[in-house]
């Protein structure tokens, strides 16, 4: 999804991903984008609430899958 990038940053991109609903990213600069999306979330442009719930679904999903 190299197109993103016509519009905004890396790391931008991951805070943008997460706010439009992403629960997983598959990150190409890891090392800019998680610290971008922890940063959004203690600032509050992304809500705590927001993590919680994509963590929450993906620890479900894990659990179907028989992963944990």
């Amino acid at each position: 999804m190299d197109g993103v990038r016509d519009f905004t940053g890396d790391e931008q991109a991951a805070v943008l991903a997460v706010l439009a609903g992403n629960d997983l990213l598959c990150c190409t600069n890891f090392e800019t984008q998680y610290p971008a999306v922890l940063n959004a979330v203690r600032s509050g442009e992304i809500p705590q609430e927001r993590l919680d719930q994509a963590v929450l679904r993906v620890l479900l999903w894990k659990m179907e899958l028989g992963l944990l």
